[in-house]
């Protein structure tokens, strides 16, 4: 019963190793999940993906509904298996996962679920991490790759976009024609952001070979959601730590090292409050120093 119009399609480069194996048991899943439950079988692959590869490689955990699709395994997964995620993407998949139990293993008994621990304050890159996140974008397979990499910092660590307002910005909302570079956030918390200086080149570079109604990050999607950054990152196969929400608290504390009137940083950051920046008072003191100022070519 897979749906081959889009699960064919799905091809997660880091388990195609493994996809002979793997492949038809995922994408069956996928598609009776999307089915019975109204979702897209595109926002369940992410998840059902990285799950059921844990659990088969890493638990050996045999490729059975009732096996595999369990409660206890799930919250293995979410606790254990993504250790280096932020609170909310476990939230993400841990909502997608759930589904797919109760919709494939509808038999299984209610578990306690273990509270995700509340997260510490974001650690913001430090300058050997920023080139290594610049070194790793230009270094894709592809150039639209690259190019897409570079647009996720540019917007990241150039603009300090949060995912969802990263993933909302199209060409026109990108002004770079003057010495300066903005970009226009519309969504949530609308506001004109400056472009880091350093981040300018690679800004106009990327938004030159497009379409002004094309999105400035993985150009050619139909709409917006949040598991897009996630899906990049899985397929480009990286042992960095790649995080807008890092990249959002690097740019924050440059701006405080840099002196930004506290007015104009809640502004331009769309914070409401001085109160959101005590996250990253502590990151602030500690012994580093703000992410290169040499302009990224």
């Amino acid at each position: 019963m897979t749906d081959t119009s889009e699960s064919s399609a799905y091809r997660p480069i880091y388990a195609l190793p493994y996809w002979d194996v793997l492949g038809a048991f995922i994408e069956d899943a996928v598609a009776e999940a999307a089915l019975l439950s109204g979702r897209t079988p595109r926002s369940l692959f992410p998840a059902t993906v990285a799950y059921v590869l844990w659990s088969w490689q890493s638990r050996g955990t045999p490729l059975e509904r009732s096996r595999i699709f369990c409660r206890a395994l799930v919250e293995e997964f979410i606790h254990l298996g993504m250790g280096a995620y932020a609170r909310g993407s476990k939230a993400t998949h841990r909502a997608t996962l759930t589904l797919l139990v109760d919709t494939l293993n509808p038999t299984e008994h209610t578990r306690a679920r273990l509270p995700i621990p509340r997260s510490t304050p974001t650690a913001p890159y430090t300058e050997a991490e920023v080139a290594k996140l610049y070194s790793w974008a230009t270094s894709q397979g592809t150039v639209r790759r690259q190019q897409d990499a570079l647009a996720l910092l540019v917007l990241g660590l150039g603009a300090g976009l949060a995912t969802r307002e990263l993933l909302a910005v199209r060409v026109s909302d990108v002004d770079t024609r003057e010495a300066q570079a903005f970009v226009v956030v519309w969504e949530g918390r609308p506001r004109t952001v400056p472009i880091s200086p350093s981040w300018r080149r690679p800004l106009r570079r990327i938004i030159g070979e497009l379409d002004p109604a094309d999105w400035a990050f993985r150009p050619g999607r139909s709409g917006a959601n949040s598991g897009q950054v996630s899906d990049f990152l899985q397929r480009a196969r990286t042992t960095l730590d790649v995080r807008p929400s890092r990249m959002r608290a690097t740019w924050l504390l440059e701006h405080l090292d840099a002196g930004t009137a506290p007015h104009e940083l809640l502004r331009i950051s769309g914070l409401q409050n001085l109160a959101a920046l005590d996250k990253i008072e502590a990151a602030r003191a500690r012994p580093r120093r703000q992410s290169p100022r040499r302009e990224h070519r």
